[in-house]
């Protein structure tokens, strides 16, 4: 069996400032185009007083961390993911918010194939706003 290509605590980033530009070609994509989102007289008057990214399009950003530690360490091996779990949205962002999802490989089971890493995107005040834990399996040639 191949060893696996990652080990316990390697780790990346992928950082990006969200657009208006980008929540409004989410939701042509995705069809969610909620007014939590989309209308910025309807959010005034909510507790978050303007419009807010959608939690899905944050979390993307997470799978981009996971194919740019593959690239990092070099894997020869073909992966696909397994799926998420634990996925929360645990602070709203913003319209021109800078986002940074970092991706850490907390377990790898050479045995399944398969590693998890935590997931943590973090806006520009370090703050936390999404977690989630991933799982990477891995399909030998």
């Amino acid at each position: 069996m191949s060893k696996l290509p990652l080990q316990v605590g390697d780790t990346c980033s992928y950082t990006k400032t969200i657009s208006e530009s980008d929540v409004y070609l989410f939701a042509g994509i995705t069809g969610d185009f909620s007014q939590m989102h989309t209308n910025e007289e309807f959010m005034k008057t909510t507790p978050y007083k303007t419009r807010i990214v959608h939690g899905v399009l944050t979390f993307a950003l997470g799978s981009t961390a996971s194919t740019l530690i593959q690239v990092q360490a070099k894997a020869d091996i073909p992966s696909v993911s397994y799926g998420y779990d634990r996925l929360r949205f645990v602070k709203p962002v913003f319209f021109g918010d800078t986002v940074t999802a970092k991706y850490t490989v907390v377990e790898v089971d050479e045995g399944s194939m398969k590693t998890f890493a935590k997931v943590e995107i973090f806006n520009q005040k370090n703050e936390l706003c999404t977690v989630a834990q991933h799982i990477l399996k891995f399909i030998p040639a």
